[in-house]
């Protein structure tokens, strides 16, 4: 009964239309603008049947604006994704003009129509006037979601405010996940964790920011610190601070991305709160996402790596959970209606290896023509800009090959690949190399864990690093 009383609860979504709650905002009134986004709708399609919202996470380091447009102008299937953390700092320096500081902080690199727009984020002008069709606009999401970071009140308000009412942000998420030492460091990400005051402080700041604009207020979080002992306090501090929804990904800090993610902790949420929860973590295919489903009675799926490791994950996961007799687990992965055979896939993954380059290689020619690339004494600026272009293809085969066993004896051959332009390897070659690779040997990615794929997973200095690490 009480998971049917935490589904039943989503209504209150629908009520309030996912604009900040006026017991937070304290400036909310029957004038305020509609919701910029809808989400009231992307939940009620999930409870009505449909597939609930598919989220792309934001990743830093991974997920960037590269990756972000290459999923959504190929493969596509998400629903929303959201901008890697913006760090607000915790204090201004002296003399600095806040508001000339806090508006670059909080708008530079940020666009709410990143994904919406082909023609104005084309890197080269023959993406707009090639033979080819521009991507299909169907497979691309609407607006960009923003989220903030940081430990100050007063300026994640106003951060939040110029993404809001300058920005035309749909929603601000609040990172309270980030394990980073360098971040945690500073009182921000996963270690406002350790006192639900902070969080609740720190939401209300952003629901501040946000009132009245139309833009939705929503937080990410882990279960924990160093334990999951503060879990209940810290979920109702995020719903009391004016969240319209949370995403939880459980798993602690000190954990990282190690062993199992807890989600019990994420069907406990789901009990607790009166608003959506979105389940994060350890979900790399449709069977998993209906299992988390099934499991939490979450009212969402947010899908980081995952979706590096098989890019046709959100609409293999569309089809699934469309299917209720899936949804149930009646039927098994291969029973819902999933018509691509195994060289249309390839095909689609090639135009995501594609797209992903484009983006990469662009991006490297528009920065050498501006003199933005920093160069290596010794290394020609062509070599520079090959070893930069390499470099982020081997970061995304290190994920697309971890879950393909007949791609997976290639990844070190991959990863081992040195620029060397007299010999004529360069990117482009790597490029035509994997995707030779792929044509031949791509078959649906079997289930692997996150931990496989990091490199850093656990964060040590926390007291329970290691009971942690090991917990299923």
């Amino acid at each position: 009964n009480g998971r049917l009383t935490g589904r039943s609860a989503m209504s209150a979504l629908t009520a309030c239309a996912l604009s900040p709650r006026a017991s937070a905002a304290g400036h909310a009134s029957s004038s305020s603008p509609p919701p910029r986004r809808d989400y009231a709708a992307l939940f009620e399609r999930g409870r009505n049947g449909g597939a609930p919202p598919l989220f792309l996470a934001p990743m830093e380091g991974l997920g960037d604006r590269r990756l972000r447009r290459a999923l959504a102008f190929s493969t596509g299937g998400f629903d929303e994704a959201c901008r890697e953390f913006t760090r607000v700092p915790g204090v201004l320096s002296q003399g600095a003009n806040p508001e000339k500081l806090l508006r670059g902080i909080a708008l530079t690199g940020y666009d709410a129509d990143e994904l919406t727009d082909w023609e104005r984020f084309a890197w080269h002008r023959d993406d707009v006037r090639s033979n080819e069709a521009p991507p299909p606009t169907s497979r691309a999401p609407n607006l960009l979601a923003a989220q903030l970071m940081g430990s100050n009140e007063e300026l994640l308000e106003r951060c939040a405010r110029f993404l809001a009412r300058q920005g035309g942000a749909p929603r601000v998420d609040l990172n309270c996940g980030c394990p980073a030492n360098v971040v945690t460091g500073k009182g921000a990400g996963s270690s406002l964790l350790r006192d639900p005051n902070g969080v609740e402080a720190m939401t209300r700041a952003v629901a501040r920011g946000c009132a009245g604009s139309g833009c939705a207020v929503t937080v990410k979080l882990r279960s924990g610190f160093d334990d999951r002992g503060l879990l209940r306090e810290n979920l109702l501090a995020a719903q009391a601070g004016g969240a319209s929804f949370v995403t939880l990904h459980p798993r602690t800090r000190a954990q990282g991305y190690s062993g199992h993610a807890a989600w019990e902790d994420v069907g406990f949420a789901v009990d607790l709160l009166s608003v959506p929860v979105v389940g994060n973590g350890d979900v790399t295919s449709a069977s998993l996402a209906a299992k988390m489903l099934r499991e939490t009675g979450c009212a969402g799926v947010m899908i980081g790596r995952g979706a590096v490791q098989d890019p046709l994950v959100f609409r293999r996961c569309r089809a699934a959970l469309a299917d209720e007799n899936f949804r149930r687990g009646d039927l098994d992965a291969s029973g819902y209606a999933w018509e691509m055979t195994a060289e249309e896939e390839a095909a689609e993954i090639r135009g995501f290896l594609r797209r992903f380059a484009d983006e990469v290689f662009g991006e490297a020619e528009r920065r050498e023509a501006e003199g933005k690339r920093r160069r290596r004494r010794g290394r020609s600026p062509a070599e520079d800009s090959e070893r930069f272009k390499v470099g982020k293809l081997k970061q995304v085969c290190k994920y697309l090959f971890a879950g393909n066993d007949a791609l997976l004896p290639h990844v070190a051959g991959v990863l081992g690949t040195e620029v060397d332009l007299d010999a004529g390897i360069d990117a482009a070659k790597l490029l035509r190399d994997v995707e030779e690779l792929v044509a031949e040997r791509w078959r649906e990615p079997r289930e692997v864990l996150v931990d496989a794929f990091s490199l850093r997973t656990a964060y040590q200095g926390s007291a329970d690093a290691s009971k942690d690490a090991v917990r299923t």
